[in-house]
This record gives structure tokens, sequence and C-alpha cells, in this order.
């Protein structure tokens, strides 16, 4: 297992992937590559040319973690947006809600000169799974397509 990182997961139905790095933040950027990546599978095409900020207020970390990847799908149905660069620049709990501050940053797909993945039409609780230990902390996540 490298860290931080993700790999996909075999699911019957849908795509799933365990998503990994040293802190939560680190987790939460892996999750959204993999959802990058479910989309457009290589991420190296996709220029820096275009800049988000998102901000998101959740009352726990799964519902901070479907709102996030909720927000990158919103945004691509929406705006045509794929990112390559995604930095969740902190995530805290301020009296009892969560709250995520992340930086993307890419280009409006195009479909000559980026590969066509997967459509995910949702982010789901299923499977959800969030574990934080020691150094490391490992999400479990499943796209429905």
């Amino acid at each position: 297992m490298k860290i931080p990182g993700f790999e996909y997961i075999d699911h019957t139905a849908d795509v799933q992937a365990r998503c990994y790095g040293f802190s939560l933040e680190q987790a939460f950027e892996q999750t959204a590559y993999s959802l990058m990546m479910t989309i457009s599978p290589n991420l190296e095409k996709i220029q820096i040319l275009e800049k988000k900020e998102i901000t998101i207020k959740s009352e726990d970390k799964e519902a901070l973690l479907f709102d996030f990847l909720s927000e990158f799908l919103y945004i691509f149905d929406v705006e045509g947006l794929l990112f390559s660069q995604i930095i969740v620049e902190k995530i805290k709990k301020i009296e009892n809600k969560y709250t995520l501050i992340a930086n993307a940053s890419g280009e409006k797909f195009n479909k000559l000169r980026h590969d066509i993945g997967i459509e995910v039409k949702a982010i789901t609780y299923s499977y959800m799974n969030i574990e934080e230990k020691n150094e490391k902390t490992i999400i479990d996540i499943v796209f429905d397509i």
C-alpha cells in the first residue's frame, strides 16, 4: 500500500475505491482523485487552466466526504470541469460541524483530448468507511455508475 494513494476494489455493480493518506485531509484528496480517474482515467492529460476553492460544512465526517465528492460531480455535470490537482487545505471540527476547505485545479473536459471513463451518477453511503489510526487514514467509498 502506497501512502497517499488509492486502489479500486472489485464491486459487483458499481465502482469501489480504498483511499489512504497520512492524514484525513490526504485521504479525502485521494477519494477525489479516485472519482476524477473514474470519470477520466488519465489525469496527466488535464491541464491547469482553472482553479476552484471548495468549502463544505457537514454534521459528521461521512456527510463531509459525501458532500465533498458530490460537489465534484456537480461541478463536472454543470461546468464540465475535471481536476488533476486537488489539495484539501484543512478539515476541522468547530462546535458540532465539520468544515473542509480545498483547492482544485484543472480544465473543462474535452472528449478529443481527455480519456473517457465511466459515468458516475452519484456518491453513495454504501460501504463508506473512514478509519483513522495513528498516522494513517483509510477511506472506503462506492460510486454509483
